[in-house]
């Protein structure tokens, strides 16, 4: 089987001839920068100068050769944001750059990555302040420049592939736009501002959708659609709120999904934590793969999520722990598991293969090795 058609079949819930491998298709399956060199350094690989396709969390392009050699099912398709390799400022003590979004990003001196610190429509607004705020434009044709014919070249090769999305979440940006705190003030004291934010949000990214369709349609099966809801302990707003203001917005942006692209294609959806309870929500309102499957948030137990909702969602993702085994965890703590994992959830299909989100800096190659040892073993249907 071609690495397209084993995909394909795995989300049809039907077990192709293995399971399917994802690394480093988007900005939730990747590895990052110095994780990336030391793997490539365990391999014998060149990497020369390392292309960023995120500068937040330091996420590297990973060469061709060395997911040919580690027979990655997937290949993603990346936008050219302004976040991939923006210009840097430092003082010394501090690097920090502004995105597409006025958000600013800062990451001190000795740190790993970068996190927000200034909010462009902070304080007191009106819905004014946010119709004339000068949004990106979501279908501007730079975004697309080189992306057909990468598309193209990956389908012929026999990949699937998978296309990054404008921006993250609608909830995530209402938070990094407004500030977390402002922004969880506003859906409980000016739900008005909230809505027309998260609206705002909903209008760009389905007039994304619709120009990526039109130039990528014919080669991508999935598009990464998120909104981190949870915590590893619970859910970061009630299942009421997410079901009065979250839902019925992310219903449309699936709908828009299923009206623009041709089929096969398949409505992913990337959630972080304790998630449990909504997935049936999810479920309801159109999606067919969940991502990045955090088997060590409370509730997220494998053999549960496989028995209530391995009918109608595929797991991508949740084939290691990321928190604890992946980056401290021996080689065998690390083979156990992926063994366990692949034991629960890859029976009849409805599974493919990556880490619980991003393989961070402190994991040692040996035990991605491990990782990729244990999944060549079992990974024959």
């Amino acid at each position: 089987m071609t690495s397209l058609d084993r995909v394909l079949k795995t989300l049809k819930h039907q077990e192709p001839d293995r399971i399917p491998f994802d690394l480093a298709s988007t900005l939730v399956t990747g590895i990052t920068k110095n994780a990336y060199i030391n793997l490539a350094a365990y391999l014998g690989e060149e990497t020369g100068q390392v292309e960023l396709y995120d500068t937040i969390q330091q996420l590297p392009v990973v060469q061709e050769d060395i997911l040919e050699r580690l027979e990655v099912d997937i290949r993603g398709l990346i936008p050219n944001f302004a976040r991939k390799n923006p210009p840097l400022e430092s003082d010394g003590d501090v690097c920090s750059f502004s995105d597409e979004w006025g958000v600013k990003w800062e990451m001190p001196k000795g740190t790993l990555y970068f996190s927000a610190t200034e909010c462009p429509l902070s304080g007191d607004i009106t819905e004014g302040d946010i119709d004339n705020f000068p949004w990106p434009e979501p279908a501007d044709s730079f975004l697309f420049e080189g992306l057909e014919e990468k598309a193209r070249k990956y389908h012929e090769a026999g990949y699937a592939v998978i296309l990054e999305n404008l921006c993250a979440g609608i909830f995530e940006m209402g938070c990094r736009v407004r500030g977390t705190e402002q922004f969880y003030m506003d859906l409980v004291m000016n739900p008005d501002i909230a809505c027309n934010l998260l609206d705002k949000f909903i209008e760009l990214k389905i007039r994304f959708y619709k120009a990526a369709a039109e130039k990528l349609g014919d080669y991508i099966q999935c598009i990464r659609e998120v909104d981190d809801v949870a915590g590893q302990d619970a859910l970061l707003i009630s299942p009421q709120m997410y079901r009065n203001f979250i839902k019925p917005r992310h219903k449309r942006l699936f709908e828009a999904q299923k009206q623009f692209f041709p089929k096969p294609f398949y409505v992913w959806f990337h959630s972080d934590g304790a998630i449990f309870d909504i997935i049936p929500d999810f479920i309801e309102i159109g999606v067919e793969v969940l991502n990045p499957v955090q088997l060590t948030a409370k509730g997220m137990y494998p053999e549960k999520l496989k028995a209530e909702y391995g009918k109608d969602i595929t797991f991508w993702g949740g084939g290691v722990n990321t928190q604890q085994i992946l980056p401290t965890g021996t080689p065998a703590e690390v083979e156990k598991e992926v063994k366990e994992r692949i034991k629960h959830l890859a029976p009849g299909g409805g599974f493919i293969f990556g880490t619980v989100h991003n393989i961070q800096d402190d994991v040692p190659p040996e035990n991605i090795m491990a990782m990729l040892k244990a999944l060549n073993e079992l990974r024959d249907y």
